[in-house]
């Protein structure tokens, strides 16, 4: 027996996969959805369908962990004061996120400030899940098939083309087929199978015309869409996924800046590097009472801390105990250390969540207020930080009138939905475009439009170089499948290529301005050799998750499809 469908979520705090065995042409309800029920977790087993994004990696690369066991060891190896000997990476996700000039060069750093090639580091933790998903179907008697088994690799939608190319990438160097990998984004995903299994209090979604909002609330991201059911069962994208990076790891460096002022950053710095685990600690206990705040608690929250640690460090860096560093504080009136609790007085605990709450209040406004989005009844609420009870009750007191409807196992129905999407990817019947697209080319030079500083001489003829040709427009309602056609002429031995750039803006007139971003190449590659003028078709492919063009050879009628390189 073969898997199907395996779908891996790489998020920016935690990640996991899941998988099915049932037939290609099952219904969405009929599929079961399998997964690693159980993450080992050092001393304690934990019940979770996902594992901390984090990597450990010896300098050889004779060691590559991933997840809860990347933690213990890279803990251990720092008491054995082996650290040199290895990389660890954590919560790396957000490097594409904020990278605005993504290569396939590009390096990130470690925890202690050690350069790795991004590509490695997001490569090697696919393999680490590809291969725990292998190992999991193996003893049950399935298995990975390269010819069979569709991958569903989950992205943001706010994401740009880059970033999503830069994770494609990533996965066909873990070992994914090309041909066999689809990427899903992820309010996407989230939205199927809310429809294929809806929770109770949001059951007419799944009617015909209904229009409803999915708020993926993530680690490190908010991504936001709206659907529309149409009458054949499809769902339609209202407008453009929006969203921005106050996800729940804002929250978490709202916590740890808290600790910055009463302890200064240098020995925050130090506890990240000299003890990682405490770090760590500290973190998923910020975690739990993210988690857990009520919005109406009057009694002190208690943050579990790495006392001997912290003591330690306040002892060698500020000649003072904890307790003594605490209370001398500027922040000494809101909180206190209690044994291995620091407590914090309730009203001053809120407004470590108030920038947050606000950023994502914000953003859903924005979209709600758009004209083409109306009659919008229920927000659903999906990914781990939705569990949040401050940004739920926040929602609920911005939008008295909407349908704020968390979803029963919220942090993994991504996860779950990528897998449906794997059986059917056409269930999303048209998209927004989020950018303008158009290609750099050359034209006649005309006096009354273009620079004259960039007018240049080819053959005697005057010319422009580098205008924006564009040939999709922002905002545009997309149907899947949807092609663009444009013919090119080459006398290029081996064809030619064409350079992409987006744009947010309007009215653009050049490519190597601020308002145009570069995207990547297109190969148009063709055998030439005679060197004749040739004419090639390139249609460019829209309406899905990724965008990809197909070349046709006009003389020899052979078509390619080609996905756009990254730049090294």
């Amino acid at each position: 027996m073969s898997v199907y469908v395996a779908a891996i979520d790489f998020g920016t705090t935690y990640s996991g996969y899941a998988f099915s065995v049932s037939a290609p042409d099952s219904e969405l309800k009929d599929v079961e959805i399998l997964s690693n029920q159980i993450w080992n977790s050092g001393t304690a087993e934990v019940a979770s369908l996902k594992t901390p994004t984090c990597l450990l990696l010896s300098k050889d690369r004779k060691v590559s962990v991933f997840g809860y066991d990347a933690e213990e060891q890279y803990a251990d190896i720092v008491l054995d004061g082996n650290t040199d000997d290895y990389y660890f990476f954590h919560r790396f996700k957000m490097n594409l996120h904020n990278n605005k000039n993504i290569t396939m060069s590009m390096v990130i750093d470690d925890v202690r400030g050690q350069p790795l090639p991004a590509i490695d580091v997001f490569s090697l933790s696919i393999k680490a899940l590809k291969d725990h998903l292998n190992s999991t179907v193996e003893i049950k008697n399935i298995e990975l098939d390269d010819r069979k088994t569709k991958w569903v690799l989950t992205v943001p939608a706010i994401w740009t083309d880059t970033a999503k190319q830069f994770m494609r990438k990533s996965a066909e160097k873990a070992g994914i087929p090309r041909d066999r990998l689809t990427v899903a984004l992820e309010p996407e995903a989230a939205s199927i199978y809310c429809q294929t299994f809806p929770s109770a209090g949001c059951r007419e979604i799944a009617e015909i015309g209904s229009r409803y909002m999915v708020a993926d609330l993530g680690g490190g991201t908010i991504d936001v869409t709206v659907h529309e059911k149409r009458p054949n069962g499809t769902l339609k994208e209202v407008t453009k996924a929006s969203g921005n990076g106050c996800g729940g790891t804002s929250v978490d460096d709202a916590f740890i800046q808290l600790f910055v002022r009463i302890f200064g950053g240098p020995l925050l710095n130090s506890m990240k590097s000299e003890s990682p685990e405490s770090y760590l600690y500290l973190l998923r206990s910020i975690e739990n009472v993210k988690r857990t705040f009520q919005p109406t608690q009057t009694r002190k929250v208690n943050v579990t801390i790495p006392y001997a640690t912290l003591d330690d460090l306040c002892q060698s860096n500020l000649e003072e105990n904890i307790k003594n560093v605490v209370s001398s504080s500027s922040l000494a009136s809101n909180l206190e250390i209690c044994k291995d609790k620091m407590r914090i007085e309730p009203l001053f605990a809120k407004s470590i969540f108030k920038t947050t709450c606000e950023n994502v209040v914000s953003l859903i406004q924005s979209v709600l207020q758009q004209s083409t989005v109306g009659n919008v009844s229920t927000i659903l609420l999906v990914g781990g930080f939705a569990e949040c009870k401050m940004i739920q009750n926040s929602l609920k007191t911005a939008f008295p009138s909407i349908n704020i409807v968390l979803q029963d196992d919220s942090s993994v129905i991504v996860l779950k939905g990528a897998v449906l999407f794997g059986y059917k990817s056409d269930i999303i019947s048209s998209r927004i475009a989020r950018y303008t697209y158009g290609v750099s080319c050359t034209e006649s030079f005309n006096e009354s439009i273009h620079d004259q500083n960039r007018k240049v001489f080819w053959n005697g003829k005057a010319q422009c170089t580098k205008i924006f040709n564009p040939f999709m427009e922002i905002n545009t309602s997309i149907s899947l499948g949807h092609t663009i056609r444009k013919t090119y002429s080459t006398d290029g031995e081996t064809g030619c290529v064409i350079s992409v750039f987006r744009t947010d803006k309007e009215n653009v007139m050049y490519t190597d301005t601020d308002e145009c971003t570069f995207l990547g190449k297109l190969r148009m590659c063709i055998s030439n050799t005679e060197r004749r003028k040739r004419y090639m078709k390139a249609i460019f492919n829209f309406g899905d998750t990724e965008f990809s063009m197909t070349v046709v050879d006009l003389e020899s009628n052979s078509e390619t499809k080609e996905y756009f390189e990254i730049q090294r």
